[in-house]
């Protein structure tokens, strides 16, 4: 728990650029059991932080973690971490009165579409990279849309169009 407490993602650029093992890779390193009570300790941090009507009780919690477990094996303690933050901040929704496994699920579903986002846009800036070192050839081709026109068009007998398909 020293560690848990002691990591602090700010956004998910963090969470990419932290060396942590998945909650998968921490199983095969500690066994499962030991996960998952990592995690009941992770969770209940979490919950204690709402003022909820009722609040989970182990099985509830416990079938959460399975579930999170199994929906999101490429998650690391980095990523749990700032999920955690961002709920807190309402970055998810509101609660209304309620904290079960389904507003986690929910939530998590939230961030991840928001996690793929950021990989994807870091992703596209890194390939940008290249661009600037390897130009793409001018080429004098056409669209898959084109293609099918002159086809056509050659088809019925179109001279021009048949000259385009044969020309190399």
């Amino acid at each position: 728990m020293l560690y848990w407490d002691s990591i602090n993602p700010k956004n998910v650029l963090d969470v990419f650029n932290a060396p942590q093992l998945t909650v998968s890779g921490i199983s095969r390193e500690i066994g499962t059991m030991k996960l998952q009570a990592l995690m009941v300790k992770w969770m209940n941090s979490f919950l204690r932080f709402y003022s909820v009507n009722g609040s989970m009780d182990a099985i509830q919690v416990a079938d959460t973690i399975n579930l999170v477990l199994e929906i999101y094996p490429y998650y690391t303690q980095y990523d749990f971490k700032l999920f955690f933050k961002m709920a807190k901040m309402g970055k998810f929704g509101e609660i209304y009165g309620r904290m079960d496994g389904e507003v986690i699920i929910n939530w998590l579903k939230k961030y991840d579409a928001h996690r793929t986002i950021v990989a994807q846009s870091e992703s596209m800036k890194y390939a940008d990279k290249f661009k600037e070192r390897y130009p793409a050839e001018e080429t004098e081709g056409v669209t898959y849309p084109e293609y099918l026109a002159i086809k056509h068009r050659a088809s019925m007998g179109d001279k021009e169009a048949i000259k385009q398909l044969t020309t190399p």
